[in-house]
């Protein structure tokens, strides 16, 4: 795919935006309905057969529908779907805003009550996502966006795993699709995956977000595997001694080598968690303009308009510029 390239008569390719699941996304210009949106491209992976190939495809366009079916503020929203020249292309919303990984590098570590802003945002999105069957399996930094108002979208479910009847054969055994530092332990012996291997990885997301580590890591990358199928994780208050105890263990259940050992949906994540987020502030505070993301924003000022119009609509009423 190159730049200017125009898909479907409509979707002009502008930049490349990162490597996913399954392929390449880029920003695009819609120039139907003139705006910006994210478009992935699936490349095959090289020395495939043609039958590997179409299952492939199969599998991209099984779970690009299935996703399509999802509604949820914290999920980018599908637009199309289809084939160009033989390139499978999926349509999705362009989330702005800075990635999670970005996020934590700026700060070292998260607050608590941050990294608790973000985990409830992720938890919702999940228990969305799971009771309709669809794992992530690939729920990493990278792929967690803080957008400007401070919503969290959860992106990328190129590697998803559909694990409802007649699609469940898409996601074969044997493939361990996923991220080395995220990565379940039933990933890594290319088990079947269910709704708690996300949860595994939320766990490794919030020991992160606290810590500004890794749970595992290893001079030679291709030993980290190993180490999420045989290593005990570090406990939080080991480099966090401020942080409750209450919050360790969720996050060592969470990391727990057994699946049924883990909290047994994100539902109860979400409460344990949502005990640490602050409490709403006053009105008049959600007009003072910010300048960066702030995943704290929809728990101090829920549903607050964005300060930046409302500074224009205050200039406007008073005639001044």
């Amino acid at each position: 795919m190159d730049i200017g390239t125009l898909i479907a008569k409509r979707y002009r390719i502008k930049s490349p935006v990162g490597q996913g699941g399954m392929g390449q996304v880029w920003m695009a210009d819609d120039e139907h309905l003139g705006r910006s949106v994210a478009v992935k491209t699936m490349t095959p992976a090289s020395g495939l057969t043609p039958a590997q190939q179409e299952h492939d495809a199969a599998r991209f366009e099984r779970e690009a529908k299935a996703v399509a079916k999802l509604d949820h503020t914290g999920l980018a929203a599908v637009y199309d779907l289809g084939v160009e020249t033989g390139t499978h292309f999926l349509v999705m919303q362009y989330v702005q805003g800075l990635d999670l990984a970005d996020y934590i590098a700026e700060r070292e570590q998260l607050t608590l009550a941050e990294a608790a802003a973000v985990g409830v945002q992720i938890c919702s999105v999940l228990a969305a996502t799971h009771a309709r069957q669809v794992v992530h399996r690939d729920l990493k930094p990278g792929n967690v966006r803080i957008r400007t108002d401070g919503v969290v979208k959860v992106l990328d479910f190129g590697v998803a795993a559909i694990l409802d009847g007649d699609t469940k054969k898409l996601t074969t055994t044997g493939e361990r699709l996923g991220t080395f530092q995220y990565m379940a332990p039933e990933q890594v012996m290319s088990e079947p995956v269910d709704p708690r291997t996300d949860l595994y990885a939320l766990g490794c997301l919030l020991h992160e977000m606290l810590t500004g580590r890794p749970v595992f890591e290893h001079e030679a990358p291709l030993m980290v595997p190993s180490l999420h199928k045989e290593a005990a994780p570090e406990p939080l208050r080991v480099r966090r001694p401020d942080l409750p105890e209450g919050v360790e263990r969720l996050v060592l259940e969470l990391l727990a080598k057994k699946p049924a050992d883990r909290p047994v949906h994100a539902g109860e994540v979400y409460r344990r968690l949502a005990v640490h987020l602050p409490a709403p502030k006053a009105p008049e505070g959600a007009l003072v303009p910010w300048a960066e993301a702030d995943p704290l924003r929809p728990f101090l000022h829920p549903m607050a308009p964005d300060a930046r119009p409302v500074r224009q609509w205050a200039r406007t009423a008073t005639g001044t510029r």
